[in-house]
């Protein structure tokens, strides 16, 4: 193992983990830092109607939100809207999701620095499986322009199981289950010794904050009734206070049922005409929005997963439960029904888990390769290899491979799968329709795990037409090589 101090963050949907990994002549340990020391980042943001004021962030927001919305507006999963082009616009200013996040990454930042005195110049940052290319660069971006250069990208679950591997090292085929508050993503792994690869991926953007807004639907539906309005609003017609407000009744809610399996008493203040309302939350009522989301997507999501692996339930011997969500007695239900015969491990604090394991995958230096080759799909169902498996990884680059056209055509197309027969991205060159033309194409694998491939045709005159043709693809599968981390 490399000496050293090392950063890993989980940029979260609702919470924000920072590890702390140290390794020194003592052995290696880890220090969560997180708000007084117990709590990961609360992902909110309250930004300031009155321009000459600043942005707030983290649980003081989260606790106060009810007394801070006169004065600000209040966002949750910033997150989610990285790649997108969604802009915030709180009086006469706007902010991009990006910008937002670069203040909630450095107050994330100074928070540490103030409090452990630890400054983070660099650390190792985990992203969904399904996010973008745009998403991870805009992540990338911000992170950078909070002052922390990014080591490593590595998926949330893979780098959850990193953070339990002691745990789960005894076992051939491991699945871990990451459901955060925006997304649920799924790992399928298999050990050896000293490599770790990753036989499938998968991820589903459906996450706690589904089951807030559903459960809230609900809520506002029963406060109707309760009301007697002649003339109802519907929950999407509230103000987005009202709505923010009851959403946020509604995580408490969650938070206090899953933890108690008892009912709770929900109230919202001053919501809108309907005044304050209290609404009795049965453990019934909660299942009955919990369960249909776990079925319906999160079971989906896991036969998918399977799918790609060609694995049954019982080829797993053991599944990792990770993230925010983890915690549901419907969802845990759920797995073990399935998964009849594995070993469930559930580390003591899961929000942690994926933070610490970017940290971790720092210390191995990025060596990561291709678990399975990604080329061109030929029309006689062949694969034609261009990022090789177990010799190009992050950092790989080819240039110029060369091909020419079978048949006259004023398009050619080529089609990206991997050796599985899995299909990625499909990409389009303009041509001439001459047998002798010749198209070029360029590969690289970026640290953030992408795949991008540029096609040019140099036999094209005008530029409109000549112009290269990019492809990004993400959804990669990988094999680690974890001696460094013995």
């Amino acid at each position: 193992m490399q000496k050293g101090s090392f950063i890993g963050i989980d940029f979260g949907t609702t919470n924000t983990a920072v590890v702390q990994l140290l390794n020194d002549e003592h052995g290696y340990r880890t220090v969560n830092l997180g708000e007084s020391g117990e709590y990961p980042f609360s992902s909110i943001v309250a930004i300031p109607h009155n321009s000459g004021e600043t942005m707030k962030f983290g649980r003081d927001v989260r606790d106060h939100r009810e007394e801070l919305s006169s004065d600000y507006d209040i966002f949750t999963s910033m997150k989610s809207y990285l790649g997108t082009d969604k802009e915030f616009i709180v009086g006469t200013n706007r902010y991009s999701a990006t910008e937002i996040t670069i203040q909630f990454l450095s107050s994330v930042k100074e928070y540490i620095l103030q409090k452990y005195r630890i400054d983070i110049t660099e650390a190792g940052l985990s992203f969904p499986i399904d996010f973008s290319p745009e998403a991870r660069r805009e992540l990338r971006i911000a992170a950078e322009k909070a002052g922390i250069k990014v080591n490593c990208f590595l998926s949330e679950s893979t780098a959850a199981y990193f953070a339990n591997r002691k745990k789960g090292q005894a076992f051939s085929k491991v699945m871990v289950l990451d459901w955060g508050g925006g997304t649920f993503d799924i790992s399928i792994l298999e050990l050896k010794k000293n490599s770790i690869t990753e036989t499938a991926v998968f991820g589903e953007r459906v996450g706690g904050d589904d089951i807030d807004i559903t459960l809230a639907k609900h809520i506002h539906a029963k406060i109707v009734k309760k009301s007697g309005v002649s003339n109802p609003m519907s929950f999407d017609d509230m103000s987005p206070i009202n709505r923010d407000l009851l959403v946020a009744r509604c995580e408490r809610a969650k938070i206090e049922i899953s933890e108690t399996d008892d009912e709770y008493d929900l109230t919202v203040m001053n919501y809108g005409d309907y005044g304050t309302k209290t609404i009795t939350v049965s453990v019934d009522l909660f299942k009955g929005v919990v369960e249909p989301i776990i079925k319906s997507r999160i079971l989906k999501a896991i036969d998918t997963a399977l799918g790609r692996a060609n694995l049954k339930p019982a080829s797993i011997d053991a599944i990792v439960i990770v993230g925010g969500s983890s915690n549901l007695f419907s969802y845990e239900e759920a797995i073990t029904s399935i998964f009849k015969d594995s070993q469930v491990i559930l580390p003591e604090k899961p929000q942690w888990s994926t933070a610490e394991g970017a940290a971790l995958m720092q210390i191995i230096g990025g060596n990561f390769k291709l678990n399975n080759s990604l080329g061109l799909y030929l029309s006689d169902g062949s694969i034609f290899p261009i990022l090789k498996e177990r010799e190009h990884g992050v950092g790989s680059e080819i240039h110029s491979l060369s091909f020419s056209l079978t048949e006259d055509t004023q398009d050619a197309h080529f089609n990206f799968a991997n050796e599985d027969g899995i299909m990625f991205e499909r990409a389009t060159v303009h041509t001439k329709g001459y047998l002798n033309e010749i198209i070029r194409l360029s590969a690289r694998i970026d640290d953030d795990q992408i795949a991008r491939i540029q096609l040019s045709n140099n036999s094209m005159g005008d530029r409109q037409h000549s112009k290269p043709v990019d492809v990004e693809i993400n959804k990669l599968t990988f094999y680690y090589d974890i001696s460094g981390l013995e």
